[in-house]
């Protein structure tokens, strides 16, 4: 039985039921690819495995897709982290934000076996993309945490900072990533420094 998400379009109100195909992760994916690669040689340092090429793509299972808003984690060595998703539904194309909660204690191991530690986040209100597209580098993300009780702001940025859905396009026609039923999570931004 396929993973079924129901998500809200926003401004219409209508209803979209998504039977969730494939998963794709990101990784890498900084719109500055001189900025990826330092943090690439920081992980490095830290012994987690890097990337023979960038941008990645991981696939994940597809039932890690999720609406929920609670994650239940096995340690304190893991993070979520703000990204868009897209999403191919009902013959079109739409976005909204989510998070692929990774195991940092894993990816020292592996990269894509820490990316099917946790579920894949997502927000159940969508936009259609073609609604959007016109002023994409100027959507803004905003991530806050609770850190010892306190709310802190994480990250925070603009779609400008990742790689656009254009630029992916390659990558997505070999892999058939833009498909019915598919979700891409698009990795990440930066994180702020305390």
């Amino acid at each position: 039985m396929a993973n079924q998400l129901v998500l809200t379009e926003q401004g219409s109100g209508r209803s979209l039921k998504v039977n969730v195909n494939h998963v794709f992760n990101a990784g890498y994916a900084g719109s500055d690819q001189e900025k990826v690669q330092e943090h690439i040689d920081e992980l490095q340092k830290l012994g987690v495995p890097t990337p023979q090429t960038t941008p990645t793509l991981y696939p994940v299972a597809d039932n890690l897709a999720t609406t929920t808003d609670k994650v239940q984690v096995q340690h304190h060595e893991t993070s979520g982290e703000i990204e868009y998703v897209l999403i191919w539904a009902e013959g079109e194309l739409f976005v909204t934000v989510g998070c692929d909660h990774t195991d940092r204690k894993l990816e020292t191991h592996s990269v894509p076996k820490s990316k099917q530690a946790y579920p894949n986040v997502l927000a159940r209100e969508v936009w259609r993309f073609e609604d959007v597209k016109d002023h994409w580098d100027q959507l803004e993300f905003t991530c806050w945490i609770m850190e010892q009780g306190e709310r802190k702001l994480y990250q925070k940025g603009k779609c400008s900072d990742l790689m656009t859905p254009a630029e992916w396009k390659e990558n997505f026609n070999k892999l058939k990533v833009d498909e019915e039923g598919n979700l891409f999570f698009s990795a990440t931004i930066n994180t702020l420094t305390n």
